[in-house]
């Protein structure tokens, strides 16, 4: 939920824990769950800051109060900028979320749940949210580095054609139907093809997709018509001399 912090004017968002003895345990364990990411990784701008934790003085409902996205979700920032992105655009795009999955994976931290909606734009730079743990539904499967290499690939195509793969399923039951088939979009028209290589992240087989590090090499060799790896390292340099640890009170 967004709202405007009255100290600054700015606006933030927030994510609220209902105070309540019937609060399911599972709903608590991801509300910490996610502050201690977020502890983890203060000061990092690849994900969205966490300001810290607030409480309303009329519900006592505790709030976890976190950096505002001025250019909304991937999904919704797609469907309002599609027309208008050049190739180079695209690339970059994939390549910010590359950066930022290959950050958290140097820290032995999977996402588990990476897709559009998860993805936010602030300054024309993807940033990574939503780090509550989901549930396993199968132990013989476990959730591993390669399964948000799988969804990296999925937002790939994602960012190449403007819309979810298999939009036109009605039910998720068709989607998960057609993957376990082994069906996979096809690449648009004049997808680049060093681009389109990257789409073994998509395989069906774990063992076939690439680890992270090697996707962030592989965009580093791409043109984007800037040097976007050094503006990335300088943009997060500055953000740590910039700014500092906030709990709200």
């Amino acid at each position: 939920m967004k709202a405007i912090w009255t100290k600054t004017g700015n606006y933030v968002v927030y994510k609220k824990l209902t105070n309540t003895d019937a609060v399911r345990n599972d709903i608590l364990d991801a509300f910490i769950h996610e502050l201690k990411i977020h502890l983890h990784f203060d000061y990092c701008d690849r994900i969205v800051r966490c300001f810290g934790i607030s409480q309303d003085v009329t519900t006592k409902e505790y709030l976890l109060v976190m950096q505002y996205a001025n250019g909304g979700d991937l999904r919704n920032y797609l469907k309002d900028n599609f027309k208008k992105l050049t190739w180079k655009d695209k690339k970059r795009l994939a390549f910010q979320i590359a950066d930022k999955l290959n950050y958290l994976h140097n820290e032995n931290v999977l996402h588990r749940d990476l897709h559009s909606k998860n993805i936010v734009i602030h300054e024309n730079n993807a940033k990574i949210i939503d780090f509550e743990p989901k549930r396993i539904l199968d132990s013989k499967f476990p959730y591993t580095k390669s399964s948000d290499i799988y969804s990296f690939g999925v937002l790939m195509w994602e960012i190449s054609s403007g819309c979810p793969p298999f939009k036109d399923c009605v039910t998720e039951n068709e989607k998960v139907a057609l993957i376990c088939a082994r069906k996979r979009e096809i690449p648009i028209p004049k997808t680049p093809k060093e681009y389109e290589e990257l789409y073994k992240c998509w395989d069906q087989e774990p063992k076939q997709r690439p680890i992270i590090s090697k996707v962030l090499e592989e965009f580093e060799k791409m043109d984007f018509g800037v040097n976007v790896k050094n503006k990335i390292i300088e943009d997060n340099s500055q953000a740590l001399k910039s700014t500092s640890s906030l709990y709200l009170s």
